[in-house]
């Protein structure tokens, strides 16, 4: 099993945490509820008569990222009931793999469209969305 956060990644994540927080989402991190640990999560419940919106976020080791990682995080989001499950990678390089075994396996079939729930941006892409 590959381990998605390394000890230099902690600025990364507390990074994470505070652009949640600065979108008004409730930021929890190392969250379990039994399926397998989840980086960080960001939950908002924007209409009373609406369900809680959940991403979830892995952070991918620097370098080539296995396909088994890929595959047991999402099937750690799926099973934490969370709506999206996104990839936080360190480069471009690393975001062109992730998004290209994304459609891989989303080419394989069945009934997840996976190109629709994981999505992989780059840490730069994400501290810039509220730049």
């Amino acid at each position: 099993m590959v381990q998605s956060v390394n000890m230099k990644d902690t600025e990364l994540i507390n990074e994470c945490k505070a652009t949640g927080r600065a979108l008004n989402y409730e930021v929890q991190s190392a969250v379990d509820i039994g399926a397998g640990e989840i980086d960080v999560i960001w939950t908002r419940k924007d209409h009373a008569n609406l369900p809680t919106f959940k991403l979830g976020f892995f952070f991918c080791p620097a370098g080539e990222v296995p396909t088994d990682f890929l595959t047991q995080s999402v099937a750690k989001a799926l099973l934490s009931v969370c709506d999206k499950a996104i990839f936080l990678v360190h480069d471009d390089s690393s975001l062109k793999s992730v998004k290209g075994k994304i459609h891989a396996l989303d080419s394989i079939g069945g009934v997840l469209q996976l190109k629709k729930y994981a999505h992989a941006i780059t840490s730069d892409e994400l501290l810039g969305g509220i730049r």
